[in-house]
């Protein structure tokens, strides 16, 4: 059975890298991550939105799951200097899509500089991770931690941050003797 999850998770992932099927699911199935992407006031409302409740300076860990995958990469481009972001933590993210990295603010799949470290944990039968791994596309790209979400939740982030490898580079993280609380 995972055999056959595999292929059909590699085979879809193929299809997304050499056709338009990416941007068509995009635009069709994952109708929010088109409104972020092609409505410029959406985009920007969003992130400024976000960043109205993140701190200015100190560190961070910044968790993010589905949309807010792709939230989370334009937000590093706006973040203050003074915020040192110890972990990025994608789940569920269709940041494997070149609809998707294309149109990010960073222009492409390019790791972002102020990020510590960088964990992406996906799941084969997630529909929105069809283009994970991310380090087949991804400059640099993250420490991958594919996962076996429940059937029918998938794509829940309950699902993903109960794996032990994935709520353990977090508490890592935050536990960590150089980890102050950030202040806003």
């Amino acid at each position: 059975m995972e055999g056959l999850r595999d292929a059909v998770h590699d085979g879809l992932s193929w299809l997304a890298d050499t056709t338009d099927l990416d941007r068509l699911a995009i635009a069709a199935i994952f109708g929010d991550v088109a409104a972020y992407l092609d409505d410029q006031r959406v985009r920007d409302t969003v992130l400024d939105c976000v960043l109205q409740e993140l701190p200015r300076s100190g560190r961070m860990v910044l968790v993010s799951h589905s949309l807010g995958t792709v939230v989370a990469m334009d937000l590093l481009t706006r973040l203050d200097p003074a915020v040192e972001v110890e972990l990025l933590v994608t789940a569920g993210s269709p940041l494997g899509l070149d609809g998707v990295y294309e149109r990010l603010i960073s222009g492409g799949p390019y790791r972002p500089d102020r990020v510590a470290r960088w964990l992406n944990a996906w799941c084969p039968i997630d529909p929105v991770t069809i283009g994970c791994p991310l380090g087949d596309r991804w400059q640099d790209g993250p420490d991958e931690v594919p996962v076996v979400n429940a059937t029918g939740r998938a794509h829940d982030i309950d699902e993903y941050l109960a794996h032990a490898e994935v709520a353990q580079e977090i508490g890592i993280s935050l536990c960590s003797p150089a980890w102050t609380a950030p202040h806003a």
